[in-house]
């Protein structure tokens, strides 16, 4: 029971690892190229960064 609850831990701790929270978008970044087009990045985890208000940190180093 320990294990299958430290796995959930650490599976929301990953994924909320992979949000931003200053939301700075990175020049020359997937999520800067659709901006400059005037849309959304479609990748998945931007997707659901931009759900969360912030931008994705896996993108936006």
């Amino acid at each position: 029971m320990t294990k299958i609850l430290t796995a959930i831990a650490l599976a929301f701790t990953m994924t909320g690892s992979i949000f931003a929270a200053d939301g700075k978008i990175t020049e020359g970044s997937c999520c800067d190229k659709a901006k400059k087009a005037g849309k959304e990045c479609s990748h998945p985890c931007c997707v659901a960064a931009a759900k969360e208000g912030k931008v994705c940190a896996k993108c936006n180093k």
